[in-house]
């Protein structure tokens, strides 16, 4: 059985938490305009159909009351206080702390937002007051990303289309609105900014990885980095000097920021330490050169 597999396995119901959280979250995104249109319906299918953790009968109020709220005229305000009072029945705390669990559903809100390719003003006005009902997840990554982003409209009180392109384009770093506002599983260098993009260098560096990697194993990573004279550690330490993030990402992240590591990277990086973040493609790119010279 593989390492991923190992971790899947053991970290089983922890994910099948973070799927229903994120879910949750990706129906209030829908909803949280008070309309719902035909994009979006077959979006909530797609991700009903792909989501085994939903075929249960404990689910079927929950759309039984989705179906009862959903009409031409849309959403009254009434009608969805009723909806979200339903769906934070769900919400799961049992294997993750209410912050984490909480920003698993700011992930799949985001993904409703945009699940039909498109986004609106009224839904980032709401997006905005969920944002400042939930304040106590402001030390969190992508809170802080999709809260500055929106820094424009609090002292504004509106946004140009270039702001709100710009607003989808940060979320489009997480999920695909191409695809039912599916949640990206791959990392891609291109997705997002903190990724370092520099000149990184092998000699007596050190190096810890993070995520699973459709290329090699942990030991395998291990012997990559060794045999270029460079240092292979498991922990984050203020002594990495790059953290590594494998192009397949793992399942078993508690939600979209790739993993405990990467936010310590971050935190070290905003009090002032060098520590930089690349993508398994950059490294290899690296290694390759590195051989061919």
């Amino acid at each position: 059985m593989s390492e991923q597999k190992n971790i899947e396995k053991f970290m089983g119901n922890a994910i099948s938490d973070k799927s229903i959280n994120t879910f949750l979250g990706f129906l209030e995104g829908v909803t949280i305009d008070g309309k719902i249109n035909e994009r979006e319906i077959d979006a909530i299918l797609e991700w009903y159909k792909n989501m085994p953790e939903l075929n249960s009968s404990q689910f079927e109020m929950l759309f039984k009351v989705l179906s009862e709220i959903t009409t031409v005229d849309g959403i009254g305000d009434e009608e969805k206080e009723r909806f979200i009072k339903v769906l934070n029945l769900f919400n799961s705390t049992e294997f993750y702390k209410k912050n984490t669990a909480d920003v698993q559903r700011l992930h799949g809100l985001l993904a409703g937002l945009v699940c039909d390719s498109n986004l609106i003003l009224e839904e980032l006005v709401c997006l905005n007051t969920w944002l400042k009902d939930h304040d106590h997840l402001e030390e969190d990554i992508l809170y802080q990303e999709i809260f500055n982003a929106l820094r424009p409209l609090r002292t504004k009180k509106t946004l140009t289309t270039a702001e709100i392109n710009s607003i989808f384009k940060l979320i489009a770093r997480y999920v695909d609105p191409d695809h039912h506002g599916q949640l990206k599983k791959c990392v891609d260098s291109n997705d997002n900014p903190d990724f370092y993009k520099g000149k990184i260098t092998l000699e007596d560096a050190v190096y810890c990885f993070t995520g699973a990697s459709t290329r090699f194993k942990k030991s395998e990573w291990k012997a990559l980095v060794e045999n270029n004279g460079a240092k292979f550690v498991d922990d984050m330490t203020l002594k990495v000097n790059y953290l590594v993030i494998c192009n397949k990402g793992n399942s078993a992240w508690a939600h979209v920021s790739y993993g405990r590591k990467f936010e310590q990277a971050k935190k070290w990086q905003n009090e002032g330490n060098a520590i930089k973040i690349i993508t398994e493609d950059d490294f290899v790119a690296l290694v390759n050169l590195a051989e061919n010279n």
